[in-house]
């Protein structure tokens, strides 16, 4: 019996796209160049890029997309962390976004969904990170502390608590709730918040917004994160306790000298693997590769992480960029200057938001919002505002809160 070769070509696009899940992202992008079927098969197949970013950029792609949303496909996102490793090339540009009229050190809640909040006089204001045009649903809310959305629901927290408004097909389902909550973090499908020392999980896919327990945290609560299905709690005096799916409870210090812990008062965490705390001059850097505790940095005011790169903002207006993979054993830090803000002007908050064209970097002072543009891909089309099934849900849900918030 005679067996004929069989074309790559001739291959079910199932298999094909199996081995092409098999190769790097560079390897991948040049398989898009072969030919018309072989760049359609890549481009209209996201999950592959998607595995791509796991792979090659396990954490920093998971706040990429987060951030970005919806606006920016997993395809956008691994061609800009590649490019990332090298911005010497690329021109950047400053420029003054928003003037605010109150002063204050946390003008931008966290940027995510694709959305931007600024937090004014008029409480907050809402941007369309894609194409930074306005989204006209203003939130008359002046204590609003953080924001986040996802396809289902809307979470807003205010000093008073935690407002939930999420999108429901069934009528009996109950589409909104408030808790008592310092804090949350926001999975698809779950809620964790915590109120004082308690942790609490709320399962969104249930038909009751019901707050259940699951923890009573023996220290006062830094911060709380969520990464492959284990909640990670950051406490005031330096430990971080870990809950798995299965409520099982370990607790880890921080490693460094306990005298430095009541002065590392700030946290940007992924999880406990991944993190840096870090004040004025003390850092505590933690990731999968490096584990760095710096005593002299610059003045920092302002901090952003990557995880494989750290965005630093000093008091000189500078915002330096810090690649973890530079430092070499008893040598300085070595920063790379991207930008220097106007004279007297310096950076009180960081955030990254990605783009198709490629990222920009969010620096807010007391009473201005600068953006920093990295042009990667200059001839990347312009979006135009849109609104997608996902975003139309946003938008209503902001709505009705924006309507609860007036009541209130």
């Amino acid at each position: 019996m005679v067996v004929e070769d069989l074309h790559i070509n001739e291959l079910p696009l199932e298999t094909f796209i199996e081995i092409l899940l098999k190769i790097d992202g560079n390897s991948l992008g040049r398989c898009r160049r072969v030919c018309k079927r072989w760049k359609e098969s890549i481009d209209d197949n996201d999950y592959i890029w998607q595995e791509m970013c796991r792979k090659e950029f396990t954490y920093s792609a998971k706040i990429a997309k987060r951030k970005s949303g919806n606006g920016c496909n997993w395809y956008h996102i691994f061609r800009n962390l590649k490019q990332w490793s090298d911005l010497t090339p690329f021109e950047k540009n400053v420029k003054e976004f928003y003037k605010f009229t109150i002063h204050d050190r946390s003008h931008v809640l966290d940027i995510d969904y694709g959305v931007i909040p600024l937090k004014d006089s008029k409480g907050i204001v809402l941007y369309d990170a894609s194409t930074l045009k306005y989204i006209p649903v203003a939130l008359p809310e002046r204590n609003c502390l953080r924001i986040a959305n996802n396809d289902r629901v809307t979470v807003i927290l205010l000093k008073s608590g935690l407002f939930i408004q999420r999108t429901v097909d069934t009528p009996n389902f109950v589409a909104d709730e408030f808790f008592k909550a310092d804090n949350f973090i926001l999975t698809n499908d779950i809620l964790y918040f915590y109120n004082n020392r308690d942790v609490f999980k709320c399962d969104l896919l249930n038909q009751n917004l019901t707050a259940v327990l699951i923890l009573h945290c023996d220290y006062d609560i830094k911060d709380i994160q969520y990464s492959n299905k284990i909640v990670h709690i950051f406490t005031e005096n330096g430990k971080i306790v870990n809950i798995t799916k299965n409520m099982d409870v370990t607790v880890q210090p921080v490693k460094c000298p306990i005298e430095w812990i009541k002065h590392l008062k700030n946290i940007c965490a992924v999880n406990d693997n991944n993190f840096v705390f870090y004040s004025r001059n003390i850092f505590k850097i933690e990731t999968d590769k490096y584990q760095h505790l710096y005593l002299e940095f610059p003045p920092v005011t302002a901090l952003f992480f990557y995880v494989d790169v750290v965005l630093i903002a000093t008091r000189a207006g500078e915002i330096l960029l810090y690649r973890l993979s530079s430092q070499k054993k008893a040598t300085r830090p070595i920063f790379e200057t991207l930008a220097t803000l106007p004279e007297g002007k310096y950076a009180v908050q960081l955030d990254v938001f990605e783009r198709k064209n490629g990222p920009v970097i969010v620096a807010s002072t007391f009473f201005e919002l600068y953006l920093l543009d990295i042009n990667f891909f200059p001839n990347e089309p312009v979006l135009k505002q849109t609104f997608s099934n996902h975003k139309l849900h946003m938008y209503k849900r902001l709505l009705k809160l924006k309507d609860k918030l007036q009541r209130v």
